[in-house]
């Protein structure tokens, strides 16, 4: 599946893909924040990787049509280069993104230990009424063939504090990527968009715990710090947990490790949470 990675240059820092649907009728927003990278490291020098990225959704995008990713050079440093992406359709901008790239630097490092958690080999495969609890995913879409899930069954509040929800789950894109580190950083955006939403669903209250269903969501934001190099096609567990929500908003913060306990990236997302009824129509909202 590296193919949904790709993004097409059509003029001087000016790119064209085309995303997935994630759910029905929307573009899956992991997939436009990592085309949206690719576009912009198409304007970055060799020498430098991506460290940070923070994106926001305006509006939500149509899948399966043409998305323009105009990107803008903000700086060009001797250590650090600056850009900023804006992803178009012909509803108007869909998605607006700062990234941040740097130089590699030879220091000493530390993090805290990854949490002990089953192996991956012995979870089951995301699947049947575990789809739409997890990630609200169509395992025969494009999105759903792309990834790999097995999800650590614990209870949502196992092991966190009074009103805070916890989630953790093994993740890998499905198939192998090209060794190209750029790529390996647009499939770990693409990756870590799973199941944000709906750590702060089951979190909101015990009736949103049982059917995440009840309640729309769609993502505000989303923010990722790369600490180190990742192989995206090697198994890596995604942890999570949404300490707050409320005022129609929800918010989750994650952590992403590599099987050997390397901590590779930190993730935060803010969410729409409202709670459906009959009598009250599915807001339009962001994408």
């Amino acid at each position: 599946m590296p193919e949904l990675l790709h993004v097409d240059m059509v003029g001087p820092d000016e790119f064209r893909g085309l995303c997935c649907e994630g759910s029905p009728g929307r573009a899956f927003g992991g997939h436009i924040a990592a085309q949206a990278l690719a576009a912009v490291q198409r304007t970055i020098r060799e020498d430098r990787s991506v460290h940070s990225l923070h994106g926001y959704f305006p509006s939500r995008g149509c899948p399966d049509r043409e998305v323009r990713y105009v990107v803008q050079r903000l700086k060009d440093g001797n250590s650090y280069d600056l850009r900023a992406v804006t992803a178009w359709q012909e509803s108007g901008a869909i998605f607006t993104m700062t990234a941040s790239f740097k130089v590699p630097e030879s220091d000493s490092s530390r993090h805290t230990v990854m949490p002990d958690v089953p192996a991956p080999e012995l979870l089951e495969e995301l699947g049947g009424e575990w789809d739409r609890t997890w990630a609200n995913l169509d395992r025969t879409s494009p999105v759903g063939r792309a990834v790999e899930i097995r999800p650590v069954r614990a209870k949502p509040h196992q092991g966190g504090e009074p009103g805070e929800s916890r989630r953790s789950l093994w993740i890998r894109f499905a198939g192998h990527l090209p060794a190209s580190p750029a790529r390996h950083d647009c499939a770990l955006t693409f990756l870590s968009d799973l199941a944000l939403a709906r750590t702060a669903v089951v979190g909101h209250s015990p009736s949103t715990a049982q059917d995440p269903s009840t309640v729309f969501t769609t993502s505000l934001d989303h923010s990722i710090w790369f600490h180190q190099q990742c192989h995206a096609d090697r198994w890596m567990l995604y942890t999570q947990r949404s300490r707050v929500s409320g005022d129609g908003r929800g918010h989750t913060f994650g952590e992403i490790w590599s099987r050997r306990g390397e901590l590779i990236a930190t993730t935060t997302q803010e969410v729409v949470l409202r709670s459906l009824r009959e009598s009250t129509p599915v807001p339009a909202g962001p994408g």
